[in-house]
């Protein structure tokens, strides 16, 4: 009876951790979060043979600012490096952007690492007093941009390659 007593909390635990009870989705709560700074660029026709203009996004959270040639403080740094819009706009516009290799209108490119100084795509910087934590990827995932007046709100959801889920917000003006 003793050894029973031991055993059954035992293959409880065991129960528990095994992958049935895991969920498909992670959802990385820490990591929700409101945007306060934009720098949105627009960067025209930069690829030779593409019939697409191209922007560049770049979001701070509170914590962070730009400084004349970095970005300093603690805080997440989301970044968006090439979004793609038809050759007629020159600006942001409203819509669903979805990440996409395929550099069509109104999309965005997924994270690629080439080296530690080579990054492109999506991908969000965890920095920390001033120097970079890690860097976290996305490879799927979608935004969409609403006009309030003078400012734009986007609302983001992403994904990394083991289906961490990240979402968040910004609401200002176009750029910095």
């Amino acid at each position: 009876m003793r050894v029973f007593k031991y055993i059954l909390p035992l293959l409880v635990i065991m129960a528990s951790c095994h992958p049935y009870y895991r969920p498909t989705t992670n959802h990385v709560s820490q990591y929700d979060s409101i945007y306060l700074i934009a720098d949105i660029q627009w960067h025209k026709q930069y690829f030779p043979l593409l019939d697409k203009q191209v922007f560049s996004i770049d979001l701070l959270s509170d914590g962070l600012v730009f400084d004349s040639t970095r970005i300093v403080g603690t805080g997440l740094n989301l970044f968006f490096s090439d979004v793609f819009l038809p050759m007629t706009d020159t600006v942001l516009q409203e819509g669903i952007y979805q990440l996409d290799t395929t550099a069509a209108a109104y999309t965005f490119l997924p994270y690629i690492y080439f080296d530690k100084d080579h990054l492109t795509g999506c991908y969000m910087i965890d920095i920390r007093d001033n120097q970079i934590q890690r860097i976290i990827g996305f490879t799927a995932g979608s935004f969409e941009i609403t006009s309030l007046g003078s400012d734009i709100r986007m609302d983001i959801s992403l994904y990394t390659a083991d289906s961490t889920h990240y979402h968040a917000i910004y609401q200002g003006p176009y750029s910095r």
